[in-house]
């Protein structure tokens, strides 16, 4: 298999660099190509901070990685700039986010939202945009799609609002997708 995710010593620190907290401390794995990786551990042991560093994410200038190393198929994730990495996520690299309350714009239909991930990432509009919408909905197993496209967040239960930030995940087609506890809500 083809390695796709190689994270090596990483290590994102937290508050004052003369008494950090170190959330992820020396963290290594790697995720072969079509493979299922799981990271498992207690709650507040820093699974969500590892996946948020990866996507470098992580709350700045509260946290910082201060060492390791993160490749994507080879290329070195923490060695580019904030507006390359703009075009790795979504595209490359998605994450599902645990908390979809907090996740989705309030005054943006589903539409709209998972719109601006299809626009960013792919030259489609008009009919096929929303039709791509449409379709993104149905395979995440959101009933009456067509309908449910001019909903607005404060419109949805917990697991439907949890299902369009899977949807807004896939919308990307990512080589690499994370998911941070993506069924609590469902």
């Amino acid at each position: 298999m083809t390695t796709l995710l190689k994270v090596h010593q990483l290590t994102t620190h937290i508050g004052s660099q003369s008494k950090p907290i170190k959330p992820v401390d020396g963290v290594s794995f790697n995720v072969e190509k079509g493979q299922t990786f799981a990271l498992l551990g207690e709650s507040g042991c820093g699974k969500s901070m590892t996946a948020l560093s990866l996507l470098r994410l992580h709350p700045q200038p509260v946290s910082r990685i201060v060492s390791g190393k993160i490749e994507l198929a080879g290329q070195d994730l923490l060695s580019l700039s904030e507006a390359e990495m703009e075009h790795i996520r979504g595209r490359r690299i998605a994450m599902i986010f645990q908390e979809p309350q907090s996740s989705l714009n309030p005054v943006l239909s589903v539409e709209q939202q998972i719109g601006e991930a299809l626009q960013w990432h792919f030259d489609i509009q008009g009919q096929a945009l929303q039709d791509r919408v449409i379709q993104l909905l149905s395979s995440v197993g959101i009933p009456d799609p067509e309908q449910r496209i001019k909903a607005y967040p404060h419109q949805l239960s917990g697991g439907m609002k949890q299902r369009v930030m899977i949807a807004i995940a896939l919308a990307g087609e990512p080589e690499l997708l994370i998911a941070d506890e993506p069924t609590t809500a469902l």
